[in-house]
């Protein structure tokens, strides 16, 4: 008996040994654990919510600089220097990277004379502020191998080093704060444009915003804006960004060539502001890199040439190439009369019908509705080449007229007069030059409206 409870004295001691040390053991740990925590939170320099910062302020060798987020956006409202529009992606990386910002090792404590040896002592300096919160970050030198920024900010009495993969997104030049953007507009915003070439306006566009619609100056009231090459222009210009942004300099406009550019572009928005950009074909690449001035930015960019194609362009390129006289299917009667061609016809297409003459022509035959058509759009529908609404021609010895009345009984007639010395003809509507000229290969040869007449009469087994 004396022997058991001996052995059980004997492992109570023991047990109470490995307790004590498993504590022990334990504290330790939970310690060490504590202490990993708090240094892991001390290089927590700021966390908090990026959706609530409405302005950054930026105070650095290339100037002072505010912005505030109204309306969705980043404007610059204070700064050193002359006003640029703001790179929005910037400014929200900014926020961004400062909202959940983390050092990557702590450099002790803070002193003067250490702020001067990491250059803390004129530091880089950038605040985010909203909803009554600011932040501030310092940032100094660069470290030799690069791959960490000195900093320091005001709730820590430490230097932090903080990698440069993170401070990029941060720090910033004033080229990297300005929009590299052709236009700061996007295309719904845009009312607008201008295109002036060799000191001579080329196109401008405007739109109704009535009828929601593009149209060009009143001497083209004759002509029909293309909507979609204008909405496609505009798709362009909305998406260009400069390949690069040159240094700012006051003599920029001669160093470039700007004082005679080879092209002024001009972009109205709905705010009531616009943008003129100048065009110069600078340097020895010039072939592949076109130079743009914003003169509102007094920024000179860089653009590949292909992408700006548009200062190349005529009102011919904005306008319906293809102009539609009659269709088919609301006509009722037609005529034509040239030194080829004589002939009138009634018809509904509708029915499945037409006459010619004393001949009844069955237009439900696919074939001879086929032939027939292509016969009929030879001279309905009009391939404009080019616009001349500076000339006024007379509307006299036409080579070819085209006749029509709709099925409302609204008539129409088209004439075409011979433009001197050239294979093209000026196009009147109603007897009103429309201020176009069209080919007259229409007229004559194996493409004509009398050969594609003459296969349609075999076809129908007509006699002309």
């Amino acid at each position: 008996m004396k022997k058991a409870i001996i052995a059980i004295v004997a492992l109570l001691a023991a047990a109470g040994v490995s307790i004590g040390a498993f504590l022990a053991v334990k504290s330790k740990s939970e310690n060490e654990t504590k202490q990993e925590e708090l240094m892991q939170n001390d290089l927590i320099l700021f966390d908090f919510d990026a959706d609530t910062i409405n302005k950054v302020e930026i105070s650095c060798t290339d100037g002072d600089y505010t912005f505030e987020h109204t309306e969705d956006e980043w404007n610059l409202t204070q700064y050193s220097d002359s006003y640029f529009d703001t790179n929005q992606t910037k400014l929200q990386g900014i926020v961004t990277f400062m909202a959940s910002l983390e050092a990557k090792e702590n450099y002790g404590e803070l002193t003067d004379e250490i702020k001067a040896g990491y250059g803390l002592d004129n530091p880089y300096v950038v605040t985010v502020s909203g909803n009554s919160q600011s932040y501030t970050l310092y940032l100094g030198n660069q470290s030799p191998t690069g791959d960490i920024y000195y900093s320091y900010i005001d709730e820590k009495d430490n230097i932090y080093a903080i990698p440069t993969s993170i401070i990029s997104n941060i720090i910033s030049t004033r080229l990297e704060l300005k929009n590299s953007d052709f236009i700061p507009y996007k295309t719904n915003e845009i009312i607008g444009i201008t295109l002036e070439r060799d000191g001579e306006e080329k196109y401008s566009l405007e739109l109704d915003t009535e009828k929601n619609s593009w149209k060009l100056p009143d001497k083209y009231e004759m002509l029909s804006v293309d909507q979609t090459k204008v909405s496609s222009l505009l798709a362009v210009i909305s998406r260009l960004t400069a390949e690069l942004m040159l240094p700012e300099d006051e003599n920029d406009i001669t160093t470039y060539g700007f004082d005679e550019p080879i092209a002024k572009f001009t972009v109205k928005a709905a705010d009531g502001t616009s943008k003129t950009l100048l065009f110069s074909k600078y340097g020895q690449n010039s072939q592949m890199y076109t130079y743009v001035y914003n003169q509102e930015a007094k920024q000179v960019e860089t653009f590949y040439s292909g992408d700006l194609d548009f200062i190349d362009k005529e009102p011919i390129d904005f306008v319906l190439k293809k102009v539609e006289c009659a269709n088919l299917h609301s006509t009722s009667e037609f005529e034509i009369i040239s030194d080829e061609l004589n002939v009138e016809f009634t018809l509904n297409a509708n029915e499945g019908w037409a006459k010619y003459k004393d001949n009844d022509i069955d237009l439900e035959k696919a074939v001879v509705l086929g032939y027939f058509e292509n016969f009929f759009n030879k001279f309905a529908y009009v391939a404009l080449e080019g616009i001349d609404v500076e000339n006024t021609p007379i509307l006299e010895n036409p080579v070819f007229t085209s006749k029509f009345t709709d099925i409302n009984g609204k008539s129409t007639q088209v004439d075409f007069v011979e433009k001197e010395n050239s294979e093209f003809c000026y196009v009147f509507v109603n007897e009103e030059y429309t201020g176009t000229f069209t080919s007259s290969e229409f007229i004559n040869g194996d493409d004509s409206v009398s050969y594609a007449f003459d296969l349609f009469c075999k076809q129908a087994e007509i006699e002309k």
